[in-house]
């Protein structure tokens, strides 16, 4: 690993992720000429964060290939990975079975033959699971005789072996009456139509379109004439991607133009009605500018690529200059988020972060199943020759890049939720005042604070506390509504008739107790015996269990038992001598305990949310080695954590919790809410999964809380 490389790692374990998440791209100091004049501008839409640990090497060490370029990843039917690239001439395939941790090494398609390059490969994936590869001729200048064309071979064993080539199209002899980068896609009636850049029909000119050859019977046999389906007059339309929209039954490519200077990424559409009756010229309304931000002419932003997630969103991927010298072999890759129609995209990020005098060039993009997003590149940066690597990421949630605030966000640390009569009541860390609460009927639409006393549910003075008022939790017993909560550092319970209040104590007074205590959660167990799970503050933060008396008065100090403390990397991974666990919440399942808790200082962006199980509510708890089950990587907003598990109307369960203000600032933090789930395991207990998409923030239409 060169020390480049080395440097990168580094920097991701000390914070480089956050960079990334806000798009930033500083020029470096090594390769000289002028920087492109355009900074990369922050957008206000959805943008990608890239977890650099996840930077994986795709190319073969063994193979020892002098030159690899133009990737591109698919994920086929098995869930597999197969990758397609150019290697010293020809058109290898690798696949990974551990979705690109690993790779095989590569699998011959096509050869360098006599003189001619086999070049800008594809793979698509048939609705059959065959697959069609294809790849480009291209001669070198002293091939004599040897034409440009777009050749294709077919794999029906998931790309162990190709076969069956057929020559799609020829084109000239000459590099300037060639034909370049095949891409297909296969409509929903089964068509396959390939893309390819041509200028064999501009022997005299410096033009190009864009061509479509079809197959109706899954790659057997293919229309023999191109259709021009976009062409710009004195320019030259190149490198499409094609894209269906399903849920608007319309195509779209992607091209580079340069018919206003240098290039540009474009987007040319038709309905499947019109399916490319007719060619897209310079004023067709079926040719766009893609980039909602635009970048000026004379700056190089060229070979794009096109890809949709499973939620709806288009990713869009070019190679360019922005911020950097301005010529293509010091572009980099760029990523931008746009809508369901494959417009407006923005939210500009950087996936790989490269020397100054290095690039990434011919990049690509792939969707997984669970909306996992792998950026693909050829790049010189980590080597002294062209290799391919890639690298993961996720859509952020919200509106957000720098923050995930919206008009109207919630502003509650520790929140819980209490269902009652239909009614959803949501409490949490806000004031030094005591706490507010806000109602919903369905968790979507909020109203509030709704609290009895000016928003407050409890109010400093009518119960125990001066400062300091954190994690409360409501909870029914006997008609009676309790709130149990922090203040100065110790737990009080309080009362009330009504879940928006007043709580109150007739005593103004903590729970009996040693020390400094924080974090109460009350649970009763199936005998309807309630324990006070809190936590202590000696010698870090440790999860402890009280029995409590049966009227709640107060619990039983002598009987506090110690349940579990930050002893594992993910609990404290900065090290420190006071390490945290806290904010804990109880559940029976099965007849196991789930000991439901968060690690990490709450100002520490790593603070995460794991689980131990125990068979007594009294323990010993075994601590569940797959935690964190919600962090950061699951959701890429900071401080994930602290907050309580609750049954929605229909029975699910919902995890709120609160994130970070921003990927800079921790407060004041904001509350949102995920689904939870048991999955089942084969012979052993029941696993606690959160489910990763479901991220969302609570906002209410006159939301006005102060953070403490």
């Amino acid at each position: 690993m060169n020390l480049y490389l080395q440097s990168l790692r580094a920097l991701c374990v000390v914070g480089a992720l956050i960079l990334i998440s806000c798009g930033i791209n500083k020029a470096g100091s090594e390769g000289a000429g002028k920087v492109a004049g355009e900074a990369v501008k922050q957008d206000a839409g959805k943008r990608i964060v890239w977890d650099q640990s996840t930077l994986t090497k795709v190319s073969s060490v063994k193979a020892n290939h002098r030159y690899t370029s133009y990737p591109r990843i698919i994920q086929l039917y098995d869930q597999s990975l197969l990758g397609i690239y150019e290697a010293d001439g020809g058109v290898v395939t690798v696949k990974s079975r551990d979705l690109g941790g690993t790779w095989s090494e590569p699998i011959t398609v096509a050869l360098r033959d006599s003189g001619v390059n086999m070049a800008v490969p594809d793979v698509l994936e048939l609705k059959d699971h065959t697959l069609l590869a294809f790849y480009n001729p291209r001669p070198s200048k002293n091939a004599t005789g040897k034409r440009f064309g777009i050749r294709v071979k077919k794999s029906a064993d998931g790309g162990i072996t190709w076969k069956d080539e057929q020559l799609l199209y020829e084109a000239g002899y000459k590099f300037e009456n060639g034909c370049w980068e095949p891409s297909a896609m296969q409509l929903p009636s089964g068509e396959i139509q390939v893309f390819f850049a041509n200028e064999a029909e501009y022997t005299q000119s410096n033009e190009q379109n864009i061509s479509l050859l079809r197959s109706k019977d899954n790659g057997l046999s293919w229309t023999k004439k191109p259709e021009t389906v976009s062409f710009r007059k004195g320019s030259r339309d190149g490198m499409p991607v094609p894209l269906f929209l399903d849920k608007r039954k319309e195509m779209v490519f992607a091209i580079e133009d340069n018919g206003f200077g240098n290039f540009k990424p474009y987007l040319i559409r038709n309905t499947i009605k019109e399916n490319w009756a007719s060619p897209a010229d310079a004023s067709s309304e079926n040719r766009t500018y893609a980039l909602s931000e635009k970048i000026a002419d004379s700056i190089y932003a060229g070979s794009p690529y096109l890809r949709q997630l499973g939620t709806g969103e288009t990713i869009l991927s070019y190679q360019g200059t922005e911020g950097r010298t301005n010529k293509m072999q010091f572009a980099d890759m760029k990523v931008v988020v746009g809508d369901g129609q494959a417009r407006n995209f923005g939210g500009k990020t950087t996936p790989f972060i490269i020397p100054a005098n290095k690039s990434c060039l011919w990049n690509s993009l792939t969707v997984l199943g669970d909306n996992t997003i792998i950026a693909v590149t050829a790049t010189n940066a980590y080597a002294d020759r062209s290799e391919i690597w890639m690298i993961k990421g996720r859509l952020l949630p919200g509106e957000a890049g720098q923050s995930v605030m919206k008009k109207d966000t919630i502003f509650l640390a520790d929140p819980t939720i209490f269902l009652d009569k239909e009614t959803y009541y949501l409490y949490g860390t806000s004031s030094e005042k005591g706490f507010l609460v806000y109602e919903s009927s369905d968790l979507k639409n909020w109203k509030g604070p709704v609290g009895a006393n000016k928003g407050f549910a409890l109010s400093k003075g009518e119960s125990f506390g001066t400062k300091g008022f954190w994690a409360p939790q409501v909870f029914k017993h006997k008609g009676i509504y309790y709130m149990a909560y922090t203040a100065d550092e110790q737990i009080a319970i309080a009362t009330s008739n009504s879940p928006i209040g007043p709580f109150k104590q007739e005593v103004l007074k903590p729970l009996s107790g040693t020390g400094n205590q924080i974090d109460p959660f009350v649970f009763f167990d199936k005998d309807g015996k309630p324990y006070m799970y809190h936590v202590k503050l000696q010698k870090g933060n440790r999860i402890f269990v009280t029995p409590m008396k049966a009227d709640l008065s107060d619990v039983l100090p002598e009987a506090a038992t110690e349940c579990i403390s930050g002893t594992l990397p993910w609990e404290n991974t900065e090290n420190t001598e006071w390490a945290v666990t806290e904010g804990p919440t109880v559940i029976r399942h099965k007849d196991l305990y789930y000991l439901i808790y968060s690690a990490n200082d709450f100002r520490n962006k790593d603070y995460a949310v794991g689980y131990a199980t125990s068979d007594s509510p009294l323990g010993p708890w075994r601590k569940f080695e797959g935690s964190p089950i919600i962090s950061r990587k699951q959701f890429h907003l900071n401080g994930s954590g602290h907050g309580d598990l609750f049954k929605d109307k229909s029975g699910n369960y919902q995890y709120v919790l609160h994130v970070h203000r921003s990927q800079t600032k921790v407060s004041p933090r904001i509350s949102g809410l995920t689904g939870i789930k048991f999955k089942k395991q084969n012979g052993q207990a029941d696993l606690l999964v959160a489910e990763e998409s479901s991220l969302k923030i609570l906002v209410t239409d006159n939301s006005k809380v102060a953070e403490k």
